[in-house]
Parts: structure tokens; C-alpha cells; sequence
């Protein structure tokens, strides 16, 4: 049926444009409707078994009824009743019955399922009205009526534009025809009543097209006159379909009349006459409706209605027409708001809970969009208009209510939320003019909830559509929307919300049990496109009204209450989908994290500065009460994840901000700057490690998380401030004196070991696994970084005690700093290498006898021909006499030798 609509509106538009367009399609569509119908009434053809199959079949169950005698037979025998059948009998008979060839064998027939309930019978199907006019009787007939009706259309229009007939004859002809045809029909409405009933239709629509011809075309009939004639044949119609219980007399006559001034235009563009006339028409269906449920007549009159005022306005529309043109919007409107009152009123039996979506909510949403265009330049016109509609509903919804009646419930819940929907969308519409987004997706959210009530498939499916389509219409007008001056009241960020709001509503209502399979699987993606929404709507809101200096923590800000807001509806409702929005908290924290530490690092920008100090705390700790109440449990990894980006967060967020106040506080770059980058993940660490940590949540919980995962990463990054610090600080402590060890850069040091230290005393005092591998691995690791800082607390010393300067090519050229380091790595040697002749560890013996030959090697090479004088003797004479202590009391360690088997 669409491919005829769009053929016909194709076909239409290139011949006759607009009104070629319209009437084309709709013909169109009716054919594209007899074809599917005669299509779906083929009956199916049964499949009969193949002679094959069916000797196969006779095959097997000969075999099963011999096996159930021999069966019956042995039982007989067993318990003594009767002598068991020879078996040979039994047998014989088997062998007699043919054995089916290997490729007729039937797959094996599984046991029939236990008989269900009956259910109730269900009687046929009703069919489509105009598909059963059309196929019941003489269809060429049918359709050579509608071919007739448009013949006189055209030939009427072809008269007038080239002055064939006096016009009093051509409009007397018309007239007559349609009068015959009327009485003819009349006539045969007990012997032929589907014939009749065709005939009946298109006289009416020809007494339509005359009387509007005759009115607007010639002037032969004063407008009162020509309305009050159009009445009569509305009434007369409607009489006619009433009596004979036809709607199809009713949806043609209609048809027929709305297709009237489309095909007899003549562009004058005469509005307040279209409208009127119109208008006539409405009341017609109105009167029907007043005794008949008669659904498509409803929307045929609804999309006429409303389709014709739409092109009109395109095409017409002037802002000094408004005083015309909008009451009879507003007659439409609560002209079509009664009818599905008096829809609902007078639905059948059967339909229980019914309300008819098409016109309860297409109504409003056409009605809107015309409003939104008669408004266009009217400041505040359409936010009236909307709390004027929202009014209008809620009222109805209040007098339904009262009536107590079974068959206004559904319709009362449905006005409620009408009526919500508008007074929502109010708010925005007095600051900005585009409601297409807001109102198409509170629309579609309210036509899901209806779906699911009514158990209409298609409905939701629009219901999803149209949100999608609001998100669209968002974008679209985004960039045009001017600057506001009020935060979190201008339409961006409200409109922006009502699209969120729709979304999380439409996921919610796609849970229910009764929607289909793949709904559900499209509930999560639902949900993900409203909270893209809502995250979006504070992006809005930040980007328009803060600086680059306040967005960090404005982000942040909303990303902590949107994950709260989510964790707590997931905890009141039951909402999975909630749930999850509030753990990826820590994921979509990440970026402003490393945004932070930029900041920091370029700019010296602290990340509590502009409200980051109230938005990371908050962002914590709802991190904390997301993990206490909503722990992911049945995915482990992202909750260990979780857990340890939790801690890496404050980490590095903490070792910023002591970093920026250490500089603002001492002079900039300093050891107290420094130093305090380590401060706050030492003491974490630390923290997580004591054993007071052992009994409380997060860590007793989470100890692999913390004390291993956490703390190896922590311990990564803190060798590389280590290297990073003893490389490029000399210790300078102003306004306190430099003195190794006691100083901030060096306590930093041995506050981060202490605390290693402790993390490795909790790893095993709570049994938890660590490698021997990765356990001398670490070993290494800390033994370098160990080296290098003494080596720095070395060279600074020699910088503020002995001025070297503390660069590479300083110490390189520095006599004494070269005999110093010779000496120094001599003596490290010699400790590390007692320390393992004691403790019996050849391994560690080794490292210290190689450091021990990098130092003979510089003595060669770098101090024999860069370091003179008394420093060359010092450095040679120390590392001697160190090499005989070493030799003296380090002797190298025996290997382990193997236990005997």
C-alpha cells in the first residue's frame, strides 16, 4: 500500500503538483490496500506427503504396533498371567513388515506435548472497510466510480478555465449527476447494498465538489447559501452512512469532500472560505461520531484537516492573516479532542482499555506545530498556547475522571499526561520558539506509554522513532539558537533535559514483561541516548556560561550528581540501567583527570581552584557510596578497576594540589615542591597497608585491589618522580639551609620507602599472592632507585657544600665530585657486599662486586686523566683500601648446593 501512496504522490506532484500530490496518493494508497489485501486472502496450499513418505510412515508404525504386542506379551509372562510369546514369532513378524530405504527413513517423532488449555475461540478477523468495499462485489465497478468522481473533477476545472458552457449548466450537470447517482444508489440499497452504498458515496462527493465550485468559482451562490447547502450534505451524508450503518458511505463522502476545494482550486487562496468549509465538514464527522465508533473515518477527516491547513500555510500563511486564520485552528483542535472523547465513548465492546493514538496524540502534535507557525515572531505566544493546552487537557482528564466510567480511564491517564507534557514544555517555549524537539520526544515517550498499556507494537515503535526524530530536530536547530543570559532556565538546557527525560522514561517502559524480546534488547541503548542527553544539557550549560578556568570542575560537578541521581533511582526503582550509569563514573572522570593534571603541569592551574575544591571530594566521594551500595559483583575486573581508579584518582590528584600550594606557599620549584607530589600517594599507600585497613571497608573487601593492583601502579609512578626529582632538583629547602637527609625532597623519599615497606609487610601478612619472581623483581627495582637517590643526596650535598654545580657536564668536570662518587660507590660496594657474605646471598654479593669493577673502571678512565691533585690520590688510595676490606672480610658466598634425593 505505501508503494501506491508514494507512486501516486510521485505521479501526482509532476502532473498537478500540490493537489495532484494529495488526491493521487490517496488513491494510490487505496489500490496499494486491495492489493495486499487479495495478496494476504490467497489461501496457502497443503503440502501432501510424498508417496514415499507415506509408505514409510505405514513402515514404522507397523514395526511399533509388533513391538508393543511383544512388549505386552513379556509382561504377561513375568508375572505369571500368561506364557510369553515364542519371541521368534514376534521376530518373524518384524522381519516381515519392509524395512524403508535409507533415505525415505522419517526423522524420529518426539512424544506429543501434553494437550494445553483450550482456548477461546476466536472469531474471524474483521477486514478493512475500504479493502472489503473494494473486494466485496464488483470491484471494476468500485474502482471505474472513483475514476468517475475524478473525471468530473477535472472535466468541471477544464470547463471553467476554457469557457465551454455557460456555467449555470455546467455546475446543473455536475449537480444532476451527483443526484442520480445518489438516487440510484438509494434504490439498490436492499438488492445490491455494496454497489448501492458506491454509488451513495460518490454522489455525495460530487454534491461536495459542486456546491464548492458554485460558491468560490463562479459566484453563483452567496457564501451563506453555499455553507448551508454544504451542511445539508454533510448531514445527508452522515444520515445516509447512520442509517445504513455504512462507513464506508461515511469515510467517501468525506473524502470526497475534503478532496473538493483541492481539485477546484484556483489559487485565490480564499482562507477564511477553505476553512469554513472545512470546518462544515468537521462537524459532520463530529455528528457521526456523536453515534459511531468509526475509527478511520476520524483520522481520514484529521488528515485532511490538518494536511491541507499545513500545505496552506507553507504556501500562503502572512502574519496580518493570523486574526483569520486562528480560530479556526483552535475549532479544529477541540473539534477533534471531542471526537476521540466520543471515540472512547462509544469504542466496541472488545476493546478494552482503548484509546486511539492516532488522534489523542497526533492531534496535539499537528495542532502544536501550526500554533508554533501563526506564532512565529510572537514573543511568549507560544508558551501561552502551551499552558492554554495543557489546561484544556488536565480539566478533561478531571471531568472524565468523574464520571467513573470503565471506558474513560485509559483516555483520563492519557489527558493527565498530555496535559504534564505541555505544561513541561511551557517553560523553554517562553524563552525560546523551537518546541519541535521537546514536544516530538515527550510525544513519543507518552505514544510508547500507550503501546505498552494497549500492547501495540507499532505504537511503541513510533513512540521510539519520534524521540530519535526530536534528537535530530535538535541538532539541527542548535547552532541557530541565540545566546542566553539566564543559566539552567534557557530552552537549550531544558529542551535538552525534556529529550533526556523522555528517553530514561521510554527505557523504563520497554522493562515491562509484556514487550517483545527485541524491545528489551533495545531498552539499554534507549537508556544510553537519554543519559547522552542529560550529560549533555549540563555540557550545554557549562560551555555557554563558564570560562575555561571554571569547566573542569563544572564538569565534574555534573558528572558526580548525574551518577548520584542515577545510583539513587537504581536503588528506589530497581532500575538496572540506572545502576550502571552511576558506576561509569570513574570511566567518564578520567578525561578531567588528565585535564587536571595538564593544567598543573602547564599552567600551574591547582585542581581545586573554581569550585574543584567542592567537586573532586564530591566526585569521591560518591565514587565510594556508588562502590558501598552498588558494587558491579557479577563483574569482578571492572569492579577491581573501580576500586583502583579510585585511589590512583586521589592520588594524583592530591600530589597536584600540594604541588601547586607547596610553590605558592615556597619559592617556586624547590624541594618543597617536590617533595610533596609524593606526599599524598605515600601516605595512601600507607593508609590502604595499616592494619587498621584490615577490617574495614574498602580495602578488608578489596585487598588485591588496594594493596597490590593499586599500590604496584602508585609504586611506578613514584619511581618515576624519584628519577625525575634526583635528576633535575638539587634540594634547595628556602628559607630553611640544605642538609642531607633532612631536608623536604630526601624525608619524601624515605616517607615513600616506609611505605612500600609497609604495603610488602601487609601483601604477606594477609597472605596474599606475590610471585618469588615478581617479589626480586621489585627487589631490583628498589635497589636502583635506592642508588640513584643517594647518589643525589651525594651530588647535592657537594652542590650547596662544595658549589658543584648540579648539571650533568658540571659533576662530569668536577674533580672532587669524581673522586667523591668513586669513593662513595666504593663504599656502597663494600656495604652491600658484607651485607651478603652475612645473609649468604651470592646473587646480591655479585651486584655489589660489579659495582665494585665500575668503579676500578673509572678510576682508569675518568679519574686517572679528569681528576688531579689530591683528589686523583684520595680516589685511588679509599678505593684500595676498600678493596681489601672487601677482600678481607666479603669473601664471595658458596653456591647452594643441591639436598641429595
Amino acid at each position: 500500500m505505501w508503494i501506491g501512496l508514494l507512486l501516486g504522490v510521485v505521479v501526482g506532484a509532476a502532473l498537478w503538483r500540490l493537489e495532484g500530490a494529495i488526491v493521487l496518493g490517496f488513491f494510490g494508497w487505496l489500490i496499494g490496500v486491495v492489493v495486499d489485501a487479495r495478496k494476504r486472502g490467497k489461501p496457502e496450499r497443503v503440502k501432501t506427503p510424498a508417496p514415499a513418505q507415506a509408505a514409510s510412515l505405514q513402515a514404522r508404525v507397523a514395526r511399533l504396533e509388533v513391538t508393543v504386542e511383544r512388549l505386552e506379551s513379556e509382561l504377561k509372562a513375568l508375572r505369571g498371567d500368561a506364557p510369553a510369546a515364542p519371541s521368534v514369532a514376534s521376530d518373524s513378524v518384524v522381519e516381515e513388515v519392509p524395512e524403508p530405504a535409507a533415505e525415505l527413513v522419517a526423522p524420529t517423532v518426539e512424544p506429543p506435548a501434553p494437550p494445553s488449555a483450550p482456548s477461546q475461540p476466536r472469531g474471524p478477523a474483521k477486514p478493512n472497510p475500504i479493502v472489503a468495499w473494494f473486494l466485496g462485489g464488483n470491484t471494476i465497478a468500485r474502482v471505474g466510480l472513483v475514476i468517475l468522481f475524478i473525471g468530473l473533477a477535472f472535466l468541471l476545472k477544464y470547463a471553467a478555465d476554457n469557457d465551454m458552457l455557460p456555467i449555470e449548466l455546467r455546475v446543473a450537470a455536475v449537480a444532476i449527476a451527483g443526484v442520480a447517482l445518489l438516487i440510484t444508489g438509494w434504490r439498490l440499497r436492499f438488492k445490491r447494498p455494496a454497489y448501492a452504498l458506491a454509488m451513495q458515496g460518490a454522489g455525495v462527493g460530487v454534491l461536495y465538489l459542486t456546491t464548492f465550485g458554485a460558491m468560490k468559482l463562479y459566484n453563483l451562490v452567496p457564501p451563506e447559501a453555499a455553507f448551508f447547502l454544504l451542511a445539508a450534505i454533510a448531514v445527508f451524508s452522515a444520515i445516509l452512512a447512520i442509517r445504513q450503518d455504512a462507513m464506508v458511505l461515511a469515510i467517501f463522502g468525506a473524502g470526497g469532500g475534503f478532496l473538493a476545494p483541492v481539485l477546484a482550486s484556483t489559487g485565490s487562496g480564499n482562507h477564511v472560505a477553505l476553512f469554513s468549509y472545512y470546518l462544515v465538514l468537521n462537524l459532520g464527522i463530529f455528528a457521526i461520531a456523536w453515534y459511531k465508533a468509526w475509527r478511520p473515518l476520524n483520522v481520514v477527516g484529521f488528515a485532511f484537516t490538518f494536511l491541507i491547513g499545513l500545505a496552506w500555510g507553507n504556501r500562503s500563511y502572512r502574519p496580518e492573516l493570523f486574526d483569520s486564520t486562528e480560530p479556526f485552528l483552535v475549532a479544529f483542535f477541540v473539534l477533534y479532542v471531542a471526537i476521540a472523547i466520543l471515540f472512547a465513548r462509544k469504542r466496541a465492546p472488545e476493546l478494552q482499555n482503548f484509546v486511539d493514538g492516532t488522534i489523542v496524540f497526533g492531534v496535539p502534535l499537528a495542532a502544536f506545530g501550526l500554533q508554533a507557525g501563526l506564532m512565529k515572531g510572537t514573543e511568549f505566544g507560544l508558551s501561552f498556547s502551551a499552558l492554554a493546552m495543557s489546561a484544556l487537557y488536565v480539566l478533561l482528564a478531571a471531568l472524565l475522571q468523574r464520571t467513573r466510567k470503565e471506558n474513560y480511564v485509559l483516555l483520563a491517564e492519557t489527558f493527565i499526561a498530555l496535559g504534564v507534557v505541555f505544561a513541561t514544555v511551557a517553560v523553554p517555549l517562553a524563552l525560546d520558539a523551537r518546541w519541535t524537539s521537546a514536544a516530538w520526544a515527550l510525544e513519543g515517550a507518552a505514544i510508547v506509554w500507550v503501546g505498552v498499556r494497549q500492547d501495540k507494537l507499532l505504537a511503541r515503535a513510533f513512540g521510539v522513532l519520534l524521540q530519535f526524530a526530536a534528537g535530530w530536530a535538535f541538532v539541527e536547530g542548535y547552532h541557530r539558537t541565540p545566546a542566553e543570559a539566564m543559566p539552567f532556565v534557557d530552552a537549550p538546557f531544558i529542551g535538552a533535559l525534556l529529550v533526556a527525560f523522555a528517553g530514561l522514561f521510554t527505557n523504563r517502559l520497554l522493562k515491562r514483561t509484556h514487550v517483545t524480546e527485541p524491545e528489551r534488547g533495545l531498552a539499554p541503548f534507549v537508556f544510553a541516548w537519554g543519559l547522552l542527553w542529560l550529560l549533555f544539557a549540563g555540557h550545554h550549560e557549562i560551555w555557554s556560561f563558564l570560562t575555561w578556568k571554571g569547566r573542569v570542575g563544572a564538569y565534574v560537578g555534573w558528572l558526580t550528581g548525574v551518577a548520584l541521581v542515577m545510583g539513587w533511582l537504581s536503588l528506589r526503582l530497581q532500575w538496572t540501567e540506572a545502576a550502571w550509569g552511576a558506576r561509569f563514573l570513574m570511566p567518564a572522570l578520567l578525561p578531567f583527570v588528565l585535564l587536571a593534571l595538564f593544567n598543573t603541569v602547564m599552567s600551574d592551574k591547582a585542581p581545586f581552584e573554581y569550585f574543584g575544591w567542592l567537586a573532586w571530594p564530591a566526585a569521591i566521594a560518591v565514587h565510594l557510596w556508588i562502590l558501598r551500595k552498588l558494587a558491579p559483583d557479577g563483574f569482578p575486573r571492572y569492579a577491581k578497576s573501580l576500586h583502583v581508579a579510585g585511589m590512583l584518582y586521589v592520588a594524583a590528584l592530591g600530589a597536584a594540589e600540594l604541588n601547586i600550594l607547596a610553590s605558592d606557599f615556597t619559592a617556586h620549584d624547590t624541594a618543597w615542591s617536590v617533595a610533596a607530589v609524593a606526599l599524598v600517594p605515600a601516605l595512601l599507600v600507607w593508609i590502604t597497608a595499616s592494619r587498621v585497613a584490615d577490617t574495614r571497608w574498602p580495602v578488608a573487601d578489596h585487598q588485591i585491589a588496594y594493596r597490590i593492583s593499586a599500590t604496584r601502579l602508585i609504586a611506578i609512578a613514584m619511581v618515576l618522580w624519584s628519577l625525575f626529582a634526583n635528576a633535575t632538583h638539587d634540594g634547595t629547602s628556602d628559607p630553611l639551609p640544605y642538609l642531607p637527609i633532612i631536608n623536604a625532597l630526601d624525608l619524601a623519599h624515605v616517607l615513600a620507602a616506609l611505605a612500600f615497606t609497609a604495603a610488602i609487610f601487609a601483601i604477606r601478612r594477609n597472605g596474599l599472592p606475590m610471585s618469588e619472581a615478581v617479589s626480586r623483581r621489585w627487589a631490583i627495582v628498589a635497589g636502583a632507585i635506592a642508588f640513584a637517590w643517594l647518589n643525589g643526596v651525594l651530588l647535592r650535598s657537594l652542590h650547596h657544600w662544595a658549589d658543584v654545580p648540579y648539571t650533568f657536564s658540571g659533576v662530569r668536570r668536577s674533580v672532587i665530585a669524581q673522586a667523591s662518587l668513586s669513593i662513595f660507590w666504593s663504599v656502597l660496594a663494600l656495604a652491600t657486599m658484607v651485607y651478603a657474605t652475612r645473609v649468604a646471598r651470592r646473587a646480591l654479593w655479585m651486584t655489589g662486586a660489579a659495582l665494585m669493577a665500575v668503579v676500578v673502571v673509572k678510576l682508569f678512565l675518568v679519574d686517572l686523566s679528569r681528576v688531579t691533585g689530591i683528589e686523583r690520590i684520595v680516589s685511588f688510595i679509599a678505593v684500595g683500601v676498600l678493596m681489601l676490606v672487601i677482600g678481607y672480610f666479603s669473601p664471595v658466598p658458596p653456591r647452594k648446593t643441591e639436598v641429595p634425593q
